[in-house]
């Protein structure tokens, strides 16, 4: 990512995945990996119960403007607004 933000007029062709809510690490937001009753994070180490484990959006959309195709992904709290809800209250 090079830092510099552009505004893209596109419509959505396809959602890329079913599942747009994934437990999250608190502190580095990895993909957790959840077992019935504990949670790890392999990039960082933390762990915790299950139960109180973060969720957060990850949607990804296949795009088309006029002249290509993009593949976008959306993550986070910047999808609360869309869904009316936070991924962990949707969860």
């Amino acid at each position: 990512m090079n830092g510099r933000r552009r505004l893209l007029v596109a419509s959505v062709i396809s959602i890329q995945n079913f599942s747009f809510v994934y437990p999250s690490c608190q502190y580095c937001f990895s993909k957790l990996i959840l077992d019935s009753n504990r949670f790890n994070c392999l990039k960082c180490g933390c762990t915790g119960e299950a139960k109180d484990a973060n969720y957060r959006y990850r949607l990804s959309l296949k795009v088309a403007d006029t002249n290509e195709l993009f593949d976008i992904t959306v993550f986070g709290s910047s999808l609360d607004p869309f869904f009316g809800v936070t991924a962990g209250s949707l969860h």
